[in-house]
């Protein structure tokens, strides 16, 4: 069996999982429609930032010509094909003639490729979609991604999300853990004896906005700039486009990282904080967690929100053998559930039943 993973890279799960597959005996690429070598790995990039429309055109054709004969299944992330061109709505061109062939198709939905920006501000208290300052995301790109949900519906032979609050808008779809990092691969380092405790140095709240609106960073300016009025010793970092690696030393040299105040689920940077033993924030929305997550009740998270955030800065700055504390839990929580070796068990159970 051969799977391809493809047409990017978002968040570095297609990478891992593919790893992981590899691992487990299968034969798994993945390639990207544009590379970015400051991110995340890839076997292949067919370079469509580059050339002419008749170049990159041309060596799509290439490649789908020989990846049909030479894969089994196509793992398509992000909501998207390879043959899937969003702003003019021509989506998934490609997906007839793979049904034809018998190849297996799986769709892994990661974020703002599915949520629907109308749903969520009406059935969400606290939802990103609210302060989104996306200015092309509109009722009218609500309605193609609903026609692209009811298309890949139509193809796909198991649909996966990473992000249980897309469970309420892809009925039938399955939730699946990030499978970004290998816990093996990322472990504290040793601590330097030459760093002073926090309590006698300030606080450091590591913060990595891919969109400041999205993510709540000014919820976590407010926070800080708060804390440090009342004379609590909090140095905020915001930290935007570095290159992946630098981001596992940044983290390193954090007390706390602050995730995510508006989604409602954690990403895949508080996998990579957790399993560096960092105590993570993030609001987590209840009734996503009890309905669509297995584990929900495991997740050593602190559990925040926008309007608390101050407070549960202040609580872990107070208490540090807490920190310590969830800092171990959360390493065993990445271990438990986030090993890109048992994620893989599932989706070659997936690609195999569907045979």
């Amino acid at each position: 069996m051969r799977v391809l993973h493809c047409p990017t890279d978002t968040g570095g799960n297609p990478w891992g999982l593919s790893r992981a597959e590899r691992a487990l005996g299968i034969h798994s690429d993945v390639m990207v429609r544009r590379g970015d070598s400051s991110r995340y790995p890839y076997d292949m990039d067919l370079r469509l930032r580059s050339g002419s429309w008749l170049a990159r055109g041309l060596r799509v054709a290439q490649f789908l010509a020989r990846a049909v004969r030479e894969y089994d299944v196509f793992h398509f992330n992000w909501g998207m094909t390879i043959l899937d061109y969003w702003h003019w709505d021509i989506n998934y061109l490609e997906l007839p003639l793979l049904k034809r062939l018998g190849k297996r198709i799986v769709m892994t939905f990661q974020g703002c490729d599915a949520r629907m920006k109308t749903w969520s501000r009406t059935h969400f208290a606290t939802s990103a979609c609210t302060e989104c300052d996306v200015s092309w995301c509109t009722e009218r790109l609500d309605r193609i991604r609903l026609k692209r949900i009811k298309k890949i519906f139509a193809y796909a032979d198991h649909v996966f999300a990473l992000n249980p609050d897309l469970l309420h808008v892809l009925p039938g779809a399955e939730f699946l853990p990030y499978a970004s990092i290998d816990p093996k691969e990322w472990k504290p380092a040793a601590k330097k004896e030459t760093r002073a405790p926090y309590r006698t140095r300030p606080f450091q709240v590591l913060h990595f906005p891919t969109n400041r609106a999205i993510k709540g960073t000014r919820y976590v300016e407010q926070a800080c700039a708060r804390l440090q009025r009342e004379g609590c010793p909090v140095e905020l970092h915001i930290v935007e486009n570095v290159p992946h690696m630098r981001m596992r030393e940044l983290i390193e040299q954090a007390d706390v990282v602050v995730d995510q105040l508006l989604i409602g689920w954690y990403g895949a940077l508080a996998v990579e904080a957790m399993a560096l033993k960092k105590p993570v924030l993030c609001y987590l929305r209840d009734e996503d967690l009890k309905r669509f997550v297995p584990f929900h009740d495991q997740i050593p998270i602190v559990r925040t929100t926008k309007e608390t955030l101050a407070e549960d800065i202040r609580a872990l700055l107070t208490e540090a053998g807490n920190m310590e504390q969830l800092g171990h839990a959360a390493q065993q929580f990445v271990q438990c559930h986030h090993d890109p070796l048992k994620i893989a068990q599932r989706t070659i159970s997936v690609y195999q039943s569907v045979a």
